[in-house]
C-alpha cells in the first residue's frame, strides 16, 4: 500500500488527509498528545525524544515564533499595501523552508542562491534612508514587522547554535542559513518602508 500525506485549503492543521492507493482517507488527530507533560517532545532532527529547551527544539519554537510574528504584521498591514502582504508571505514560506533544509541536512533543499537573492532585491527596493539607530514606532504593521525581524534573528542564532560545525563543509546548509540572514534585513527594510508609506516617520538613537 503506498500512502502520502496531503493537505487540503482551509483545513486545519489537526485535520489531516491519507491518500492510500487511489482512495482518500479522511483521518483526524487531536491537537494534543499529552507525550509532553514530562518536559519532552519528540525531535526529527536530533532522531529521538528530548527535553524541550534542547537546541533542537529552541530552532522548530524559534521557527514557529518567526512566521507567527510575521502573519501577525501581515494582519494589520492597510489594504493598498498589497504588494507588502506579498513579499512578508513569501518571507514565510522561505523561513519553513531553509529551516526544512536545515533539519532535513540537505536532503530536502527547498532554497537556492536564487531566493538568497530575491530577498536581497527586496531589502535594496525598500530601504529608506534612514538615520543610525531606528526605534522601533509608528504604524502598528510596522513595529510589527520589525518585532518579526529580531525574532527572526534569534531563529538565525538558533539555527547557528545546531549547525555551527556543518555549515563550513555544506555549501545547501550554507544557503539556507543565508536565507534565515536575508530574511531578517528584509524584514527590517520591510519595517521602514511601511512607515514611509503611510506617511510615519520612524523614531532614531543617536548615542
Amino acid at each position: 500500500m503506498n500512502i502520502y500525506y496531503i493537505t487540503r485549503p482551509g483545513c486545519p492543521a489537526a485535520h489531516t488527509f491519507l491518500f492510500a492507493d487511489h482512495a482518500l482517507m479522511d483521518v483526524r488527530f487531536k491537537v494534543y498528545t499529552k507525550t509532553g507533560d514530562d518536559g519532552g517532545s519528540f525531535s526529527p532532527l536530533a532522531g529521538g525524544r528530548v527535553p524541550k529547551d534542547h537546541p533542537t527544539m529552541e530552532l522548530s519554537g524559534a521557527l514557529d515564533e518567526a512566521v507567527s510574528a510575521i502573519g501577525f504584521a501581515r494582519s494589520l498591514l492597510p489594504g493598498e499595501l498589497g504588494d507588502v502582504d506579498r513579499e512578508l508571505s513569501r518571507i514565510q514560506v522561505l523561513l519553513f523552508s531553509a529551516v526544512t533544509t536545515l533539519e532535513t541536512r540537505g536532503k530536502r533543499n527547498l532554497v537556492s542562491e536564487d531566493d538568497v537573492k530575491w530577498l536581497e532585491d527586496v531589502s535594496d527596493a525598500r530601504m529608506e534612508d534612514v538615520e543610525l539607530f531606528v526605534v522601533p514606532s509608528g504604524h502598528p504593521a510596522a513595529t510589527a514587522t520589525h518585532v518579526a525581524r529580531a525574532v527572526t534573528r534569534r531563529l538565525e542564532r538558533a539555527a547557528v547554535r545546531v549547525f555551527r560545525e556543518e555549515l563550513g563543509s555544506d555549501p545547501g546548509l550554507r544557503t539556507a542559513l543565508s536565507v534565515l540572514n536575508r530574511s531578517s534585513s528584509a524584514l527590517f527594510a520591510l519595517a521602514v518602508h511601511v512607515n514611509r508609506r503611510l506617511g510615519y516617520r520612524e523614531e532614531t538613537f543617536r548615542p
